[in-house]
């Protein structure tokens, strides 16, 4: 379902996975969902991951959901054709709210985001902070999912629980052996 060559739309607003990116976003995703069969298609320059589940009964294969994780939501989106429809015709720049990427590109002097770049929240969401509160750098996709994932499965391990103050522990790496 991808291509061997990447696709960036609206200077990175919307980026279709090559093939080694959707495979290594993939194998990320299975890890965060304890699945073996995500299929990521692609991402928006928010972070948000677009993919199909392969091996699931419960959807049908076009299924495609959206996983955002700074807020930890994901959820069902769209089919695999509407997606496909949308990169062709470039409509998927309004879906992913390409004014807010354009005032965000403007206020930063930043032309285009790179395959595999998002610009996310300055805080998570799920650690307090505001989906319209952008970071003035752009991130690796795969970090900021990797670390979002650590830290919501950290904070899962010391039972904080949605409205609960954030520990200090959640950011202590000796406490996680990370140091």
């Amino acid at each position: 379902m991808t291509t061997k060559q990447g696709q960036v739309v609206a200077n990175g607003a919307f980026q279709l996975f090559s093939d080694r990116r959707g495979a290594e976003v993939a194998d990320l995703l299975d890890d965060v969902f304890g699945r073996t069969d995500v299929v990521a298609l692609g991402s928006d320059w928010r972070g948000i991951v677009y993919f199909t589940l392969a091996d699931d009964e419960e959807f049908a294969d076009d299924v495609v959901f959206g996983f955002d994780a700074s807020s930890g939501s994901s959820g069902e989106l769209a089919t695999f054709d509407e997606v496909l429809v949308a990169v062709r015709n470039g409509t998927i720049a309004e879906a992913v709210d390409v004014e807010s990427f354009d005032a965000w590109r403007e206020a930063t002097g930043t032309r285009a985001i790179d395959m595999g770049s998002c610009v996310p929240p300055a805080t998570y969401e799920f650690l307090g902070g505001d989906a319209a509160e952008r970071s003035v750098q752009t991130q690796d996709l795969l970090t900021f999912i990797a670390v979002g994932a650590a830290l919501m499965g950290r904070m899962a391990e010391l039972g904080v629980q949605p409205g609960d103050a954030v520990p200090d522990e959640v950011f202590d790496e000796s406490r996680w052996g990370t140091t």
